[in-house]
């Protein structure tokens, strides 16, 4: 919702540091450098968290440097100044590593006698916000302090729904909890999946595991933030089923609530695994000083010599209480993710009555239907492989013909392959007569398949050194010039006995190896793409329970036999759709579904896909890394008869040029080699781009220009219109803002820039999603009913904007016609008898945000948001919408399918949603 005015974040108070805070800082710094080593600034992060809890108030210091002292401190109220002295000096002698028998309150510090001397200014939170034109601004620390008005208003009112009275305990991180231990959900693995012996399923070998109870509670992340579009902050509260552990032991958050009822919540940080978890740095010092102004510990350590916690330290079984943790991997828990959509309609109507404002409204202004979408029979794209074009698709993406090397270890895999392709490529007589080993075999006058064994090369051990030579032994690589090689490949896989594995081999006496050190794919793949064929990896087909609301397909012809046969192996079907988006293959239905009605694109244009990620190093083990930038540019380029290229930008691996080649080509390169070494503040990533950009011109073909679509998840940085704050700012007639290049492409010549360049943000981290959703009846001429709906598919305008948009979908999983596919629609979890019910994902709506930050005058910003939104909802590979514009996604798997490709964030995910 909207913070139109400053009734909702009251005042600040801004303590100015005084000028000699410029001499005791630097002194400070350089004697807890000489003791601990470190070439950082002071960890002052642990002195906030004791004065947040402390004055149960939001504390920052500002602004934030690595080098620099702070200019002042700024509290969302006034504090105490003993308390303030005593804070800072405890946090000072924890961070010189001062005996614990020796702390002292009589400690003398310049910087605590300096801070806590300053009489703080009194000022209105809503001066520090500067509208910015389209948008507005802030500092982090105004923000912050605006969540924690926002999270403690809400906080003080009670929530009632399903009969239940909740309330929030808020923590330090702006952040609500249910804490009430009677609203806490809980389930176990028996009640959740029936009288069968789960042991196996979830990896534990105590089958007093199945009536364990396991925990959970609702937790609203709260923030402050700035829209496109709209000139004043908007408030965002994001509910989350946060799953609490029974140990401490390898986890990475943790909360502790002080014995003060009405105290904030301490969020504790933690690092390692197993045996060796302990506290993060900067949570340490912040407890060192808290425990000793408060005289309450948290839990011990194991003892003086060592930051690991003590065994009986990290046990939380039981009934949670004090002290609790999310649990640190993601896997199977007794209870689903998500709380459903009426949870979120009812905290949308309580969040807009206790703030007294109003919610943040959209209207719909495209209706659903984008034209011809992806559609199969059976899992088969029968669209695609059945049109009379599929040999000038094929052509089009870069080669003549397609080679499936069909390599297994198995001979189940190899017949289940072998249908498979014969299926899609309507061959049933292949599936019932076979196919010859080690031979080609035509499917089509254009596609073939090459059947051979080869277990040495897919099995997983430590022999990789092997694989080189074993790849180059296979037959069928020799195709004719104009062929294209892909791979069908099988592999063994067990998401959870791996896991199982992998956690097992981390314990200090193991005897287990890791098995993605033993892992034969990322080996395979790279070696089979240094001889120009691209992989795709399948594993074993497990046959589920057929779903009895499906009504049986009429079978007519053999085709028809053999898809009933095959529709429940989705694992195969997808694996082929997914070598067909590997080869580049692109439909002609893209054509109509972006020119659709009457906003459609009716002009040629390439679409052009930014993806950009960086990947952290791994800075601790015998092999250390350093970070990764992988970027990635695809295109799709209009070609005669309404074709498609696809297009993908690879550079050079030791200078910044760089060169445009087929998607299919393009990958192979890619998986060939190792990812580059870099961060997203090198000042030769944006020229690189605009130099790709530039050549784009060459391969254009019948395109009159082309459009820009950047995820931005991690590349607002890197252009300044791509930050919110300084949309509405135009760029100088050389294209930069603030000496930088404004937006990808724009330091190129004029004739050269995108027509439009359009920001795609997925993910409910930062996207507005639906809650609740009203339609209008037009009874009349002069009357409107309005009544509540459940469901919001199509685009939507957000309002007082004319070019930011929200698309809106549901779920894959609430179109299914499973049991719980609906699970959470007409009420909470807390008023759910059923415990399988519990354990089952509860939906809610899904959500892209498109925002059109530059296209031309005389042009509609709907015109090209819609196309955005057709390019998500038109997946080219996959029956259901995609998260971004699919040259983004092209570009994102391509990232993905490398064999290095690592999640951004290195730690194991926390489990919730």
């Amino acid at each position: 919702m909207r913070i139109p005015n400053e009734n909702l974040l009251g005042t600040t108070f801004l303590y100015p540091l005084p000028d000699k805070i410029g001499r005791a800082w630097p002194a400070l710094r350089q004697e807890y450098r000489g003791i601990t080593g470190s070439t950082a600034n002071l960890p002052y992060t642990g002195l906030l968290t004791v004065l947040r809890a402390t004055g149960y108030t939001c504390a920052d210091l500002y602004p934030a440097s690595k080098t620099d002292p702070p200019k002042f401190l700024a509290t969302s109220r006034p504090l105490n100044p003993d308390d303030l002295h005593a804070a800072i000096v405890l946090w000072e002698q924890a961070l010189l590593q001062t005996d614990g028998d020796q702390f002292s309150f009589a400690y003398q510090s310049e910087i605590a006698d300096l801070i806590a001397s300053t009489t703080p200014e009194e000022t209105s939170l809503w001066e520090h916000f500067t509208r910015t034109g389209a948008c507005i601004d802030a500092p982090g620390w105004a923000w912050r302090a605006a969540s924690w008005a926002i999270a403690n208003q809400l906080a003080s009112q009670p929530w009632q729904i399903d009969g239940k009275t909740v309330r929030f305990r808020p923590d330090l991180a702006n952040c609500l909890q249910v804490w009430d231990t009677d609203l806490l959900w809980t389930n176990t693995w028996g009640a959740a999946y029936g009288d069968g012996d789960t042991t196996e399923t979830i990896g534990e070998e105590d089958p007093a595991w199945k009536t364990r109870i396991h925990y959970a509670t609702l937790r609203l992340e709260v923030a402050v933030k700035s829209h496109p579009g709209l000139n004043a902050p908007v408030a965002t509260i994001q509910p989350r089923v946060s799953r609490l552990s029974n140990t401490l032991k390898s986890a990475r958050t943790a909360w502790f609530a002080p014995r003060a009822a009405d105290g904030p919540l301490l969020k504790l940080q933690l690092g390692g695994r197993g045996e060796h978890t302990h506290l993060d740095h900067t949570t340490r010092l912040a407890l060192d000083a808290w425990t000793r102004l408060h005289g309450e510990s948290v839990f011990p350590r194991a003892d003086d010599e060592t930051e690991f916690l003590a065994p009986h330290a990290c046990d939380l079984a039981g009934q949670p209480g004090a002290l609790r943790a999310l649990i640190s991997f993601s896997g199977t828990f007794s209870l689903g993710k998500g709380v459903g959509m009426h949870t979120r309609r009812e905290l949308a109507r309580h969040t807009s009555t206790a703030l007294g404002q109003p919610l943040l409204r959209t209207h719909h202004v495209a209706g659903r239907p984008f034209g011809s979408r992806r559609t199969t029979t059976e899992g088969r794209d029968s669209v695609l492989l059945d049109d009379p074009r599929l040999s000038k698709i094929i052509a089009a993406a870069g080669r003549e013909h397609l080679r499936f090397l069909v390599l297994y270890r198995r001979q189940s895999e190899r017949t289940r392959m072998q249908r498979l392709l014969a299926y899609h490529f309507n061959r049933p007589d292949l599936a019932a007569a076979g196919m010859p080993e080690n031979k080609v075999v035509p499917l089509t006058d254009h596609v073939e398949a090459y059947l051979q064994p080869a277990d040495e090369l897919l099995r997983h051990g430590d022999h990789h050194a092997q694989r080189p030579a074993l790849a180059r032994q296979l037959e069928g690589l020799d195709a004719p010039e104009g062929t294209r090689l892909l791979a069908l490949c099988e592999t063994e896989y067990d998401a959870k006995a791996w896991a199982r594995q992998r956690r097992a081999s981390r314990k200090p006496d193991a005897t287990v190896t890791d098995p993605y050190e033993l892992d034969a794919k990322p080996h395979a793949s790279r070696e089979l793409a240094r001889l120009g064929v691209l992989t795709e990896f399948l594993t074993p087909h497990k046959p589920g329970r057929r779903n009895p609301r499906k009504k049986a397909r009429k079978i007519t012809t053999a085709l028809d036999q053999l898809g009933s046969e095959l529709a429940g192996d989705h694992r195969g079907h997808m694996a082929v759709a997914d070598l067909h988006r590997t080869a580049g293959l692109v439909h002609p239905r893209l054509t109509d579904a972006l020119a659709y009605g009457p906003h459609g694109l009716k002009e040629p244009l390439v679409h052009v896909g930014l993806h950009l990620r960086e990947q952290r190093g791994r800075r601790r083990g015998p092999a250390t890394e350093h970070p990764r930038l992988i970027w990635t540019l695809v295109a799709l380029a209009p070609r005669p008869e309404g074709l498609w290229r696809t297009l993908a930008y690879l550079p050079d691996e030791q200078s910044p040029g760089g060169s445009w080649l087929d998607y299919a080509t393009a990958n192979t390169l890619h998986r060939s080699r190792r990812l580059p070494d870099g961060r997203r503040r090198d000042a030769q990533l944006p020229r690189s781009i605009d130099r790709a950009l530039w050549d784009l011109g060459a391969y254009a073909g019948t395109a009159t220009g082309y459009i820009v679509y950047v995820s931005g998840d991690q590349a607002r940085s890197i252009w300044p219109l791509l930050a919110n704050r300084h949309l509405g700012r135009a760029p100088g007639p050389d294209g930069t803002l603030d000496g930088r290049p404004a937006l990808p492409g724009f330091a190129l010549p004029a004739d050269h820039r995108p027509r439009a360049v359009l920001r795609v943000t997925a993910g409910s981290d930062h996207v507005a999603s639906p809650a609740l959703v009203e339609r209008l009846d037009y009874t009349d001429e002069t009357s409107v009913e309005t009544h509540e709906g459940k469901l919001a598919t199509g685009l939507f305008q957000m309002e007082s904007t004319t070019n930011t948009f929200i698309l809106c979908n549901l779920p894959q999983q609430y179109i299914g016609s499973s049991r719980y596919a609906r699970a959470g629609e007409k009420y909470s979890r807390w008023a759910s008898t059923s415990a399988a019910e519990q354990a089952e994902t509860w939906y809610s709506h899904t959500a892209t945000e498109i925002s059109v930050l530059h296209a031309p005058d005389d042009h509609a910003p709907l015109t090209y948001g819609l196309a955005a939104a057709r390019l998500c909802d038109h997946a080219l590979h996959w029956n259901h919408r995609t998260r971004y514009p699919a040259p983004i996604h092209l570009g994102i798997q391509m990232d993905k399918n490398h064999w290095e490709y690592r999640r951004t964030v290195d730690a194991d995910s926390e489990v919730e949603d």
